[in-house]
């Protein structure tokens, strides 16, 4: 994983955001259950980020966090917004409190709505913060507190979080673990290939497959070779299991993978078979028509030379 200060903001936000859209329920449930059990997550949530954009200016998009504003029922049936700040900077700022009633008063200003601000500390420091941002004047007083969690809050319970059903067990899990790999690309691998074996044995739908699987990619950042061994332990993992390459790696990365996965077996084949110049493994990497890929599999198997296998991706 690159390190918060130099990965793009962009990456980050959507991998969290897209986290939150998936299981707004299981987020609340794991990190605010207090918040959880006065939700009423039978009626519809409305996400409204883009309306979060048009609040803010961009000089107040310059911090690495990830803002999400959803509008939720009570199970009292009153409506309420709820913002969502995630905290991922390396070095806390003393502004924190500040900027969390920054954030909560232009919010509530422009919905004329109540406002819940929580946030969620990623950052892997187990110091606590400053939430509550106070302002006293003779007879004047303003106070401003809000609810935080902080991803080491679990840091104790690793055992647990792996059997747990909750995927943000997993993705709080993920972020503790990559804290202790510093820069060493072999325990980044290790975890990595052990995360993922986990979220495919886990037992979840495609679909939260796939989301968390981004999350722990983005988390998990490898060199490309180092990342092809990762493929290669998981086709060999895939192999034991009697699983489908393809239908393994659709799981993760969506309907994009299958033709990946197709030319990585078939030049897995043709390898044991032939000597493959660099020239050769271009002219099947730069092909992304699956019934050219299915053609020159089906040749192969049926014992064809080479060079007749090749021109298949040459016409």
């Amino acid at each position: 994983m690159q390190n918060h200060k130099t990965t793009p903001r962009s990456e980050y936000d959507e991998a969290w955001k897209s986290l939150i859209e998936a299981f707004t329920a299981d987020f609340f449930d794991f990190y605010f259950p207090a918040l959880y059990n006065r939700i009423d997550f039978t009626k519809p949530i409305e996400h409204k980020d883009k309306e979060l954009q048009k609040i803010f200016s961009k000089s107040y998009h310059t911090h690495k966090v990830a803002d999400k504003l959803i509008a939720v029922t009570l199970k009292n049936g009153k409506k309420s917004i709820l913002f969502i700040h995630i905290e991922v900077q390396g070095t806390r700022k003393k502004d924190f409190a500040e900027r969390m009633l920054h954030y909560h008063t232009r919010i509530k200003d422009r919905y004329n709505h109540d406002i819940l601000s929580v946030a969620l500390l990623t950052d892997g420091s187990s110091k606590n913060i400053n939430n509550i941002y106070q302002f006293k004047f003779e007879e004047f007083e303003y106070k401003f507190t809000f609810p935080y969690k902080k991803i080491t809050d679990f840091k104790d319970q690793g055992d647990l979080l792996l059997t747990l059903q909750n995927p943000f067990a997993l993705v709080t899990y993920s972020l503790l673990e990559w804290h202790k790999c510093n820069k060493e690309q072999q325990k980044k691998l290790d975890l990595k290939t052990r995360l993922t074996i986990l979220l495919l044995e886990k037992g979840f739908s495609e679909e939260y497959i796939r989301v968390l699987f981004n999350f722990i990619d983005w988390v998990i950042k490898l060199p490309i070779e180092i990342d092809k061994k990762f493929e290669e332990t998981l086709l060999n993992y895939q192999e034991s299991k009697k699983m489908a390459y393809v239908n393994t790696f659709e799981r993760l990365h969506g309907a994009e993978w299958m033709i990946k996965g197709e030319k990585t077996m078939l030049l897995r084949q043709l390898k044991l078979k032939f000597f493959l110049s660099e020239q050769d493994e271009d002219i099947i990497q730069n092909c992304n028509d699956t019934s050219k890929i299915e053609e020159a599999s089906d040749m192969l198997i049926l014992g064809k030379e080479k060079e007749e296998i090749l021109e298949v991706f040459r016409v």
